[in-house]
């Protein structure tokens, strides 16, 4: 019984999404050790990334338990299937959470809690709500999602307003609604059976594609320019170009409704754009 129970805090706590959320607040942390030196505390603030994120999984498999269960996608998951109660479901949530705001405020101090806090706000009390009533919840939500590498950064002693942060705080949210975006319509049959505000009830197949395509492009152009602005001057003339090449191929998938592979375009992008950043910066 023990091991069944630990066995569903697995999918409760989606580690796949938490580590990829502890790998952007590590960006975050060594971004700064690169441009400023100090010590970067960057593993106790990832460590506080993947926590957070899980208790911030947990709470909303909590707050949405009824409409994961009408979707094939999330109909297996712990709350959904009856495997959890709701009251050990939120256990678990208060569990990693604090765990994670405690292990922020041992890194960074306020400022890293501050932000861990902010998460839980606009993730938990705004977007999840929000996606019941208009699809332009993921706005909210890229809100959250753009958070990551501006925790380790706090963590590591920067400022909240410093460009260099605030730069690829952007480029985090430009990538995390079309990703949103494509996921939503990739899965919306799912989306308007569970009851959430989903596009193709306002907007035509036209009009929602094309949407997504421009966004597609803001964010590769994006992502190019800050690589060739902030990244090192030898490889200036090979990654914002080829990020360019394949942003264009990204937008034409999204326009053409193949987001399969404009999906795999959007993942393999952020770390190849980034990670120059890391070995040189002017």
């Amino acid at each position: 019984m023990i091991p069944d129970r630990f066995a569903s805090v697995f999918p409760l706590i989606r580690p796949k999404v938490s580590l990829a959320v502890a790998a952007g607040s590590l960006f975050g942390a060594f971004y700064h050790v690169h441009l400023f030196g100090g010590p970067s505390h960057a593993f106790p603030a990832a460590a506080g990334a993947f926590l957070l994120c899980g208790g911030c999984s947990a709470l909303n498999q909590v707050q949405e338990r009824g409409r994961d269960a009408r979707m094939e996608r999330t109909r297996n998951r712990p709350l959904a299937s009856g495997r959890m109660t709701p009251a050990l479901g939120l256990l678990w949530a208060a569990l990693f959470g604090l765990a994670g705001l405690a292990l922020f405020f041992l890194a960074g101090g306020w400022p890293t809690l501050l932000a861990g806090l902010g998460v839980i706000a606009v993730y938990n009390g705004a977007y999840t709500p929000l996606k019941r009533v208009s699809p332009m919840a993921l706005l909210a939500g890229g809100v959250a999602g753009a958070a990551p590498p501006l925790t380790g950064w706090l963590a590591a002693g920067g400022g909240w307003l410093d460009p260099h942060i605030l730069g690829v705080a952007v480029i985090f949210y430009l990538w995390q609604v079309p990703h949103f975006w494509l996921l939503a319509e990739k899965h919306r049959e799912d989306y308007g059976r569970a009851g959430f505000a989903v596009l193709h009830v306002g907007l035509s197949p036209a009009v929602r594609a094309g949407l997504m395509a421009v966004w597609v492009a803001a964010y590769f152009v994006g992502l190019s320019c800050f690589a060739g602005l902030a990244g090192p001057a030898s490889l200036r003339f090979i990654v914002p170009p080829g990020l360019l090449l394949a942003g264009g191929a990204a937008a034409w998938l999204a326009a053409a409704n193949r987001h399969r592979p404009a999906l795999a375009a959007m993942h393999l992008s952020l770390p190849l754009g980034l990670a120059p950043l890391l070995f040189a910066t002017v």
